[in-house]
């Protein structure tokens, strides 16, 4: 229990850090040393977001590349039969559109 309440203190602090840090940047006077650590703490945020990145490619990509690679196809093939079935419900609708019309103007029915 101990734990979860000095992560959780640890959190607020971190978010006053960074609302002190966003209210100095927005005065006159504090603006220069508003961006310079912003600029920081933007190094840093690159710094996570790379070791991130990579830690994705080599633990969690390998995991689940075959299994993308795997369902992909099913997923391909469900989207053509869709797409075909869309195609030919829209060109069966043109076509009777245009039945009708034709047998409108000739005065014939349409079968």
């Amino acid at each position: 229990m101990m734990q979860k309440e000095k992560g959780f203190i640890q959190y607020v602090v971190i978010l006053i850090i960074i609302l002190v840090v966003v209210f100095l940047s927005q005065q006159p006077s504090f603006r220069e040393v508003g961006k310079n650590v912003y600029s920081q703490v933007e190094a840093q945020v690159g710094l996570y977001w790379s070791k991130a990145s990579d830690w994705v490619k080599v633990n969690v990509y390998p995991k689940v590349s075959y299994e993308v690679e795997k369902r992909g196809e099913a997923i391909k093939e469900e989207v053509n039969k869709q797409k075909d079935a869309a195609v030919k419900s829209i060109w069966d609708n043109i076509k009777n559109y245009f039945a009708n019309i034709f047998s409108k103007t000739t005065g014939t029915s349409v079968q």
